[in-house]
């Protein structure tokens, strides 16, 4: 009775298909070669290689404004059992299909009772940075919601090949699981009920907190579709694995079925850290030379010559297996200009999440004259520096909470101070002479 149902609709596809293009929002491209969608795949914190596809050209490809639909995610890379052309909408049919006729795959067979067919498969290897891979996906399907609980069971998976973290090896592992199970996600267990065509599902629910039905949905062609689910697993970091991609109809090889996966979104993430920062010369106009800062804990601290337009600074920094965003705009390593005349949150997106806080200081220069002979140094120094050339002025050692730690008025106006023993911190070194004072920062590590 199915495939009576398929030739009919067949007819009424292609006269709908003109009235579809001026309600489709979703841009697809089918063009897209599988180097170019492992690209717009791959994230933070992999590297890639090694790419192959297996299936129907028309079956795989980019997807853009997918954030004028209701799909949850805005652009990516998709894989169907039939044409990227029946993603957009409107849903104005309950059985889109473009038969490809080609074979299932063998590992899809395992996740279903029936036979597969149209498989479309993407694959490459990939080395991770850190010890967690994540990716974020929806399934749809046209074998919503007549043929739920049916062998028509439409099915896909991520099957992982490698190094386990303890001991020996993941083999075709499928990480395409409901959140918290062993359970595969496929049509029979995501889902909120039979019901025929054009009819909106109501029970018995199957995970369908999962579930986003789509009965006459305007902007995407398929009948119901996940929502937005993030995958993830545990490796090895700079070890190779084998990713495959899949997914194919099943008990025959009609009504199509799709996996769409977030642009960037296969990623390897660690913990929050920034492993250096500074504000390169080259990159910022009125630097004579790069200015790094020091890092402690979640601070960053700087110190720019005086005269320096801290309004628009460029910020080069190496950070590890995150994402980086200022008021919730991703930045852009040594492009993205921020305002430092305030001090600025850097938000770190790891495994874990984490603020940071970089705090930008002008040397203004005050009694220039009166301390350019004044000598401090090693700075960053390793748990002591020395100041040179401070013969009748007032010093004063703190930390950055206050604490004194030198006071010429205790210990006599030397020309030269050595100070041992300290631990790592921001100290200021107060200078002052003839009314005029100056404040300089040295950092211990």
């Amino acid at each position: 009775m199915k495939k009576a149902v398929f030739f009919f609709t067949l007819v009424l596809s292609a006269s709908i298909f003109i009235s579809q293009s001026t309600f489709a929002q979703i841009t697809i491209n089918s063009a897209a070669s599988p180097e170019e969608m492992v690209e717009n795949l791959i994230g933070l914190g992999v590297s890639y290689s090694n790419v192959t596809y297996t299936g129907a050209n028309q079956a795989s490809g980019e997807f853009l404004n997918g954030n004028t639909t209701n799909l949850g995610i805005d652009v990516g890379i998709f894989l169907t059992s039939g044409a990227g052309y029946n993603i957009p909408g409107p849903n104005v049919t309950c059985s889109a299909t473009a038969a490809n006729g080609l074979p299932g795959d063998p590992l899809l067979n395992t996740l279903t009772t029936a036979t597969t067919y149209d498989a479309s498969v993407l694959e490459f290897d990939f080395i991770p940075q850190n010890d967690t891979i994540k990716c974020m996906f929806v399934f749809g399907s046209e074998e919503y919601n007549e043929w739920v609980n049916s062998p028509f069971n439409d099915v896909y998976g991520f099957f992982v090949n490698g190094p386990q973290p303890d001991t020996g090896n993941y083999v075709d592992f499928n990480i395409a699981l409901i959140p918290g199970t062993d359970v595969p996600i496929v049509i029979n267990s995501v889902n909120n009920g039979n019901a025929s065509c054009g009819t909106v599902p109501t029970g018995p629910c199957t995970n369908c907190e999962y579930y986003a039905d789509n009965t006459n949905g305007l902007t995407i062609g398929y009948d119901g579709f996940t929502v937005p689910i993030e995958m993830q697993i545990i490796v090895v970091p700079d070890e190779t694995y084998h990713f495959k991609i899949a997914v194919a109809d099943a008990g025959d090889g009609i009504y199509d079925s799709g996996v769409f996966i977030e642009g960037q979104s296969f990623k390897s993430l660690g913990a929050p850290e920034f492993l250096n920062f500074k504000f390169l010369a080259e990159l910022n106009e009125g630097l004579n030379e790069d200015v790094e800062g020091f890092i402690e804990g979640n601070d960053v601290y700087l110190t720019v010559p005086a005269g320096t337009d801290v309004s628009s600074l460029i910020a080069t920094y190496e950070v590890r297996g995150v994402e980086v965003s200022v008021n919730g705009n991703i930045q852009v390593n040594s492009i993205t200009p921020n305002n430092f005349m305030g001090d600025l949150i850097y938000h770190l997106d790891g495994y874990a999440e984490q603020d940071w806080t970089v705090h930008v200081d002008i040397n203004t220069g005050l009694g220039k004259v009166l301390f350019q002979k004044v000598i401090m140094g090693p700075n960053p120094a390793p748990g002591k520096f020395e100041i040179r050339n401070v013969a009748d002025m007032d010093v004063q050692v703190i930390n950055a909470q206050g604490v004194e730690f030198y006071n010429s008025e205790t210990f006599g106006h030397q020309k030269n101070i050595q100070l041992d023993n300290l631990t790592s911190g921001v100290y200021f070194v107060v200078l002052s002479k003839a009314g005029k004072t100056e404040t300089r920062k040295m950092i211990v590590k």
